[in-house]
């Protein structure tokens, strides 16, 4: 009998039956999805399974006449056996293998089913609701051979579509790297609908192997074949590559071979079983900054040498220590996500505009600005950025690659801190994340309190403009008082910026003009 197979999406449960290879030449498909309307569950479970029943009696039929079957015909059966109405059957022109023709039959009760059945079982076949077959045969398909998919080619495929959706050009890079390894480590001719879960066991064996920059370093860089390059690191002692890496890997051959199965190339998805490495948490990595680490690090005349060339560099810092934003939420700020709630001044990390991103829902919020931004300038550089007409507060950070605008400001905070002394591993402008929760927990703020500010609290409801938690905002302005930096910000001198700003403007409008020639071109 046809087993069912739930799909959870988006538009709800689905059900999926595998239609039997001799048989979806008249289906027209290799499976069957239909939505149950239904949440998971045993309602659910039984509704597929009355649809799996009611297959299993018409693939039966249909192999003893070989009729097509109407699809419209076939939506209403297994409707019907989905909401158990298929107790009663009126059949029409049901014609015997042996040519003779049943015009009329109605089946209404047990006894009138036996009677049927003794029919169909005398004349050596088992036709069933034949009123939804049409008189056209399906004949038998001519012997050929079955060409499936290859890996190379499904590959190929893959990230032909991921350009064409318009994926981020890193995003198609690190996938054409993964599923590269993917491709040497099984054979590129391997069938896909053969690929087993030994096909992604030995994947992970070559990514355990796998040397960093191994196109770069040499002896690798030469080498073409998989293999060679990870005997070569076993040889030479390569350590494993961050958990965080390999749960990378295993992310992006996921969503490579949810795509088959999706377009039918694949019955299930080996993954599945396959046990995956425990990763920390990228927020528990690294560490916060001690005493003497800030203080290097805003030291007034080497931290005004290094900030005074960007803006970013000189508001950016400041918001990462008091705010204990992510990198890419200080970055990509606009001139519109700073406003004032309830007469306290603060930010919106949202994902409002092309270019923003949010790391999940609890990381919308509302974060009041301190007191020491505020007296170092920063909403008299707000304003000035909106005077000179751009919409992203640190419009020099370029991000249109693909990249996120924090990419750069993260860069030169790392160089920065390096050069001031403060090389520990893990302690670059994610470190202010981790100063302003330590010294937050330190002034006796609660986890909750100190999550409210940080997107680690519970997420308010999409429903909420903003998603501002308007009753907890004076908490969030008594928590954040609490944090003190051991540290004095330098004052901002209004048109510090001016020159970089209009550099800012010359850049979007060549790069508009860019855009504007390759659309004519097209």
């Amino acid at each position: 009998m046809p087993k069912p197979f739930f799909l959870q999406r988006s538009s709800g449960l689905y059900v999926r039956f595998l239609v039997p290879a001799k048989l979806r030449a008249c289906i027209g498909s290799r499976f069957l999805i239909r939505p149950l309307y239904l949440p998971p569950g045993d309602v659910a479970r039984l509704a597929a399974a009355r649809m799996g029943v009611a297959l299993f009696e018409l693939f039966n039929a249909m192999e003893a006449t070989r009729a097509k079957m109407d699809r419209k015909e076939l939506d209403e059966l297994l409707r019907k056996a989905s909401a158990g109405e298929l107790s009663k059957l009126t059949l029409k022109d049901v014609r015997l293998p042996g040519g003779a023709l049943l015009g009329h039959v109605q089946v209404d009760t047990p006894q009138d089913s036996q009677l049927f059945s003794d029919i169909l079982n005398n004349a050596a076949t088992r036709v069933i609701r034949p009123r939804l077959f049409v008189e056209e045969t399906c004949e038998p398909e001519a012997p050929k051979a079955v060409l499936s998919l290859r890996l190379s080619k499904a590959v190929a495929d893959h990230l032909a579509d991921a350009e064409r959706a318009g994926l981020h050009s890193k995003t198609v890079l690190e996938s054409r790297h993964s599923l590269r390894l993917f491709v040497g480590a099984v054979g590129s001719d391997v069938p896909v609908s053969a690929l087993t879960q030994d096909h992604v066991r030995a994947f992970f064996d070559v990514v355990r192997w796998w040397p960093a920059n191994a196109t770069k370093r040499l002896p690798y860089r030469d080498m073409v074949d998989v293999h060679e390059v990870v005997s070569a690191a076993k040889a030479n002692g390569e350590p494993a590559p961050a958990a965080w890496t390999q749960a990378k890997h295993r992310q992006r051959l996921s969503v490579f071979l949810v795509s088959l199965v999706a377009g039918g190339h694949l019955d299930r998805n080996p993954l599945q079983g396959v046990r995956s490495l425990e990763t920390p948490d990228t927020e528990d990595t690294g560490a916060p900054f001690t005493t003497a680490q800030l203080q290097a690090l805003f030291e007034p005349a080497s931290f005004t040498e290094w900030a005074s060339k960007w803006p970013h560099r000189w508001f950016g810092t400041m918001l990462g220590l008091y705010s204990g934003a992510r990198v890419t939420e200080v970055a990509q700020l606009r001139v519109v996500d700073v406003e004032d709630v309830d007469g306290v001044q603060g930010f919106f990390v949202r994902a409002a505009a092309e270019g923003q991103r949010v790391k999940n829902k609890n990381s919308r919020r509302f974060v009041p600005l301190a007191a020491p931004v505020l007296a170092a300038g920063f909403l008299d550089y707000v304003a000035e950025v909106k005077a000179a007409g751009h919409e992203r507060i640190f419009p020099n950070l370029p991000g249109g690659n693909g990249l996120s605008y924090g990419r750069q400001l993260s860069r030169q905070f790392s160089t920065y801190a390096k050069a001031r002394g403060v090389d520990e591993k893990g302690q670059g402008f994610h470190g202010f994340r981790h100063t302003f929760a330590s010294l937050l927990d330190a002034a006796g703020a609660t986890p909750s309190a100190i999550g409210a500010l940080t997107g680690h609290a519970r997420g308010q409801s999409v429903l909420e403009r903003h998603y501002i938690d308007r009753g907890s905002l004076p908490d969030r302005v008594a928590t954040l008082a609490r944090f003190v930096a051991p540290v004095e910000l330098p004052a901002y001198t209004p048109g510090q910026f001016a020159e970089e700003l209009k550099r800012a403007a010359v850049v979007a409008e060549r790069d508009n003009r860019g855009k504007k020639s390759k659309a004519a071109v097209r």
